[in-house]
């Protein structure tokens, strides 16, 4: 099944992520995000990668979390080349390390660094 949305993001932003997958479902944009849409005995590696296949669009819960995280930086790698457009969702006010910003330095970013985190949210699902 086809999905508007994967949902990229760090352990440590899993109740932001979550949040942000609710409050677009609710809107019926149809995500994918780890680990609800893996199939239990799949290859998680693939079944990531099929998920940003998948997908039109690749939202980043982006923080120092995701900063540090190298599948972050694999998954945004994936979906830059398979012509997915990429969304920072920015929860902390960080800079993307180097490799991060080769890909994602340059788009429109989403800020939601004030709260509350539910305004930013509606702002996420009306983009």
């Amino acid at each position: 099944m086809a999905h508007d949305v994967f949902i990229s993001y760090a352990s440590g932003d899993k109740l932001t992520a979550d949040a942000a997958c609710a409050t677009l479902e609710s809107a019926g944009v149809r995500c994918w995000i780890a680990p609800r849409d893996v199939t239990p005995g799949v290859d998680y590696g693939g079944a990531i990668v099929e998920g940003i296949r998948g997908s039109r669009i690749m939202v980043v819960v982006f923080s120092a979390h995701a900063n540090a995280s190298q599948h972050i930086k694999r998954e945004v790698e994936r979906a830059v080349s398979h012509g997915l457009v990429v969304l920072p969702f920015r929860i902390e006010n960080t800079l993307p390390t180097a490799s991060l910003e080769y890909f994602i330095g340059s788009v429109h970013w989403l800020d939601a660094l004030s709260p509350p985190l539910e305004s930013h949210l509606k702002e996420l699902q009306d983009f």
